[in-house]
């Protein structure tokens, strides 16, 4: 990671310190400010690559990108946090638990196979037993799932290469294929990329070398397409600011910047789309709840999943955007994280609750793991519930 984020222009004016959701919960943790800026300048000051004793707690750092939002002057502090976790001196067993959980696609792929035998073999006590020796925590796991998808063959116009991330291929197939067809019903011609994991669960554990060799490999697939006419669609938060943004921190050079500006969240790409093929006479769902997740903020395209669902799938839609769920990923399937996850959550799930309402709606997968389990409400994809609205005519 090599940029320099403006770092002169901080100010230590702690706006970012504010809107920490980690020092709001957790005293210890000296926030963005001090962690990121004050703490880079130190760093370029001695120039001997020390480590220091603050170093330790950079590891609570959930790359919320919230300081990143709230700074005036365009400081990053969530780069520095991230770029310095990699000096961090950790004991091997939390190395082996962070590198586990950071290639959670190659567990997606085995479980998935046998996806039955997988969720039971995940719920058994030793299982769970031997998960905790390794440092993850012991909270409910999202089932594995087998893909069974429907694709158009027909050529089209208009192109779509649909990037769906991790969780919709392992967990929850059913996003992929509502994502589908909403594309095709919109006279899209769909393709699935050829891609694994877009790299956040590496990069948030500090597996940079890995990251950045993924993002190189990712981006040359992704030009190939873009070059044939194609955009690049998401529906996963986290996978669109990687591609969009943090492909830009780690291997700074044309080809990513080119691939940015390709990058379309489902939503995002419908609100410029015209004559949307969704039936307004269908009953829409009269009272919902939608989380945006952190890392939607981040990418500065507002709340399209919101304004899309108002005007065509739900009658009154409570949106919120205060909080942070606390997951953050691995985050919180991290033993000694969890409990801070969820009390980082807890002013979110409490807001839902008062709501009243018994549907929450969120773009990220891990946020509807968490906000599930702190509201035990049913938490659902945007994409999920658009998708029960095409047109017949469509």
């Amino acid at each position: 990671m090599s940029k320099n984020h403006n770092l002169d222009h901080c100010l230590k004016c702690s706006i970012c310190h504010t809107q920490c959701p980690v020092v709001m919960n957790y005293p210890a943790f000296p926030g963005p400010k001090q962690l990121g800026p004050e703490l880079e300048r130190l760093r370029l000051s001695r120039r001997d690559g020390e480590v220091l004793e603050i170093d330790n707690i950079l590891s609570y750092c959930t790359n919320c990108k919230r300081c990143d939002e709230a700074c005036p002057h365009g400081v990053k502090p969530s780069y520095y946090n991230l770029k310095n976790k990699e000096i961090l001196h950790l004991h091997p067993s939390e190395r082996l638990r962070n590198w586990i959980l950071a290639h959670n696609v190659w567990w997606g792929k085995m479980a998935t196979v046998v996806p039955g035998f997988s969720n039971f073999a995940l719920q058994f006590p030793l299982t769970k037993l031997g998960m905790g020796l390794f440092g993850i925590a012991n909270r409910n796991l999202p089932a594995y799932k087998k893909q069974t998808l429907k694709i158009k063959k027909e050529e089209k116009n208009k192109k779509a290469l649909y990037y769906p991330g991790c969780f919709a291929s392992f967990n929850e197939p059913e996003i992929i294929q509502s994502t589908i067809n909403i594309l095709e019903s919109c006279n899209y011609q769909v393709e699935i990329a050829p891609v694994d994991c877009c790299g956040t669960p590496m990069v948030t554990n500090a597996l940079f070398n890995e990251t950045k060799e993924l993002a190189r490999k990712n981006t040359k697939i992704f030009l190939k397409y873009i070059e044939k006419g194609y955009k690049i669609i998401t529906t996963c938060s986290s996978c669109g600011l990687a591609l969009k943004q943090e492909y830009k921190d780690l291997i700074a050079n044309e080809d990513v910047e080119n691939l940015a500006k390709h990058i379309w969240d489902l939503f995002e790409l419908l609100e410029e789309e015209e004559n949307l093929p969704f039936d307004r006479k269908k009953k829409k769902i009269e009272k919902a709840f939608y989380h945006v997740p952190c890392h939607l903020k981040a990418q500065g395209i507002g709340i399209p999943a919101a304004n899309i669902l108002r005007d065509f799938a739900v009658e009154e839609l409570i949106v919120e955007d205060s909080y942070c769920c606390g997951i953050a990923g691995t985050y919180g399937f991290k033993k000694e994280k969890h409990n801070l996850s969820l009390e980082i959550g807890s002013s979110l799930f409490n807001t839902i609750k008062e709501s009243g309402i018994s549907l929450v709606i969120t773009d990220c997968g891990t946020c509807k793991v968490q906000i599930a389990d702190g509201t035990g409400l049913t938490v659902k994809h945007p994409a999920l519930l658009l998708s029960d609205f095409i047109s017949r005519n469509a």
